[in-house]
């Protein structure tokens, strides 16, 4: 029978040489560059409130827009540390899933003040240019390409379908149109 202090001898030793090469050579590298992104990202996310820099941006000297770009691609090989930490701070792991969240977070914003769901095309929530997401997902329902998750959200708070019904569709008929169909005295 082997003795626990051979044992703790083995461990410790195994350990002093893991530690000693660990520093140095690619993976100390690898760690040190992935904390300097880190750090990078935090400090953008404190200047601009969220975690999307440009693809091409650089904070400092550091190439910020292509470290987020790598944590996406290898996201599945991330430690779980990294992406809690990731996480911790906002990062955004789906970009269309987030612009998506946005603009349903804006018309929410939109039906809460106005009572309804009849964005005009041009209309825009802050910077947030809510009558183009809007119709563009209109125009998802059409070719199919909408979910059905994502519709019966958007039906849960009375989306308008068809921009042409319900009220304020007169509004939107051409004058030629209403004139034919005796909307409008000749």
């Amino acid at each position: 029978m082997v003795s626990i202090r051979v044992l703790d001898c083995r461990v410790i030793f195994w350990l002093s040489c893991w530690a000693t090469a660990m520093p140095s050579g690619w993976y100390r590298a690898n760690v040190d560059r992935w904390e300097t992104g880190f750090a990078a990202l935090s400090k953008f996310r404190a200047r601009k409130g969220h975690c999307l820099p440009p693809s091409r941006h650089v904070e400092g000297k550091f190439k910020l827009g292509v470290w987020v770009r790598t944590q996406h691609y290898y996201k599945d090989n991330l430690s779980v540390e990294r992406k809690r930490r990731l996480n911790a701070i906002g990062f955004v792991w789906d970009w269309l899933d987030y612009r998506w969240e946005q603009g349903f977070t804006a018309l929410l914003k939109f039906k809460r003040r106005e009572g309804h769901c009849r964005v005009p095309i041009f209309h825009s929530e802050g910077n947030y240019k809510l009558g183009w997401w809007v119709s563009t997902q209109r125009q998802r329902r059409k070719k199919k390409e909408l979910s059905s998750e994502r519709k019966a959200r958007l039906n849960k708070i009375g989306f308008v379908w068809n921009e042409n019904k319900g009220a304020g569709a007169y509004a939107r008929t051409p004058r030629k149109k209403r004139r034919w169909e005796g909307h409008v005295s000749a």
